[in-house]
């Protein structure tokens, strides 16, 4: 069992050094530009013990590559930097961060949740309800991405 939860910007360095940025130096420098934006959240999963075994960050943030599929009108929070510990995957913690995740978009008036999925992640999306909007498109130094979204 996993309890998704707040957590501060500061928080999700760790986490995304070990599983999403390995080849970057040091998790200090495991940030994105908009960590600190207002209308920035961050998502912590952690299992019965309390240690932090997963991470997401939410923004209200549209893409230019904002597909046809997702009407423009519709207001939308973008999932990014998720990621779970190699050794709880497929036990639910990935899980439990994307529907903390929904629910709280949905809460902040969001219509729909949209994110970069890596190639691998194609099919836990699929099973969260994610649905393809984009085709491929690679990201240098992490591989191939596709959009998905989910109808919230």
């Amino acid at each position: 069992m996993f309890e998704a939860r707040s957590i501060a910007a500061d928080e999700t360095r760790s986490l995304r050094h070990r599983v999403l940025w390995p080849h970057k130096p040091s998790p200090d420098v495991c940030t994105i530009d908009v960590d600190e934006a207002e209308h920035a959240h961050h998502v912590g999963a952690f299992n019965a013990e309390g240690e932090h075994v997963g991470v997401c960050s939410l923004f209200h943030q549209r893409s230019d590559r904002f597909p046809e599929a997702l009407p423009i009108d519709d207001d939308v929070y973008r999932l990014r930097v998720m990621g779970t510990l190699p050794e709880v995957r497929g036990q639910g913690a990935g899980a439990a961060i994307v529907r903390y995740a929904a629910n709280w978009s949905r809460e902040q008036g969001a219509v729909w949740l949209w994110c970069d999925a890596r190639e691998v992640a194609f099919p836990f999306y699929e099973r969260m309800g994610f649905e393809f909007v984009s085709e491929g498109y690679h990201v240098p130094d992490i591989g191939p991405h596709r959009m998905m979204a989910l109808k919230l």
